[in-house]
């Protein structure tokens, strides 16, 4: 699958960080600067999740997918499925992607050909 939306523009990490106060998810870019990871969907949620599946997982895959691609499309189209078989798969107190890791899983997803 070759899309524009599928190119990378900057290297960035995802860090996902359990602690006291809940899950959080930076996005940190080349160049230095840390930010959350916005949510985007319609539930209220206090947190993302990640290491089980559920809504609050699968928000984190939306959101990653929507940061990595630009695509709310994309991220609706892919979240469950990156939910299943990545997200529900890290370990509970916290991990690291980087935006090649969640393009790299799209194109490789039977769905996205």
């Amino acid at each position: 699958m070759a899309h524009a939306t599928l190119t990378p523009t900057s290297t960035a990490r995802y860090v996902g960080v359990a602690d006291w106060w809940g899950f959080h998810v930076w996005i940190e870019e080349e160049d230095g600067a840390r930010r959350a990871l916005p949510y985007h969907g319609e539930a209220r949620l206090a947190s993302f999740a990640w290491g089980r599946n559920g809504l609050a997982a699968r928000e984190l895959a939306r959101a990653l997918i929507e940061d990595a691609t630009g695509s709310p499309a994309l991220a609706e189209r892919h979240c469950r499925e990156l939910t299943h078989s990545v997200i529900a798969e890290l370990p509970v107190l916290g991990f690291e992607l980087t935006r090649q890791d969640v393009l790299g899983w799209l194109e490789s997803e039977p769905a996205a050909a």
